[in-house]
């Protein structure tokens, strides 16, 4: 077995076990409110977004493994486009910089193990077209509440307490 398959394997085994509790909280999201609540989300992203998520990142959990390098390859674009999102949900909701390092780091793996399995060109090309769906994404899903709104939240959020 060649070091390149062991670092890939590795890589994907550290990627899926993140997805599959992810997951676990992106599908109980509805039940918990953790992640609209630790995100401070304040309803930022719609409703259905958190499980379906969670759904999909079982999904590629459970993909990073299943034998077809093209599948493989296909997730790590996947990857990469979805936590280069989380990067630009947490910069749109003004959170300290340092929360994008998280999404950022599954953008890394995503990169190297895809850079494991296809020439620099169709990665760099894959990158791109990765980064340009998740502008779009997130534009048409995150809204930010106005200034105004965004008072109103916390100040009825506060009242419930």
């Amino acid at each position: 077995m060649s070091i390149n398959h062991q670092l890939d394997f590795a890589l994907r085994v550290c990627e899926s076990v993140a997805f599959a509790l992810h997951g676990f909280l992106g599908i109980t999201e509805p039940l918990t409110g953790c992640l609209r609540n630790v995100f401070q989300d304040n309803g930022t992203m719609p409703r259905w977004f958190w499980p379906v998520a969670g759904c999909i990142l079982w999904l590629i959990a459970y993909l990073n493994f299943c034998g077809n390098d093209n599948i493989i390859l296909a997730n790590q674009f996947y990857i990469m486009a979805f936590h280069i999102g989380g990067v630009l949900y947490h910069r749109k909701l003004s959170h300290h910089p340092a929360s994008g390092v998280g999404p950022g780091m599954f953008v890394l793996l995503g990169f190297i193990v895809a850079s494991m399995r296809t020439s620099m060109w169709f990665l760099l090309s894959g990158f791109g077209v990765c980064t340009f769906i998740a502008m779009g994404l997130s534009n048409l899903l995150i809204k930010v509440p106005s200034d105004r709104e965004s008072s109103q939240l916390y100040s009825s959020a506060s009242h419930t307490l």
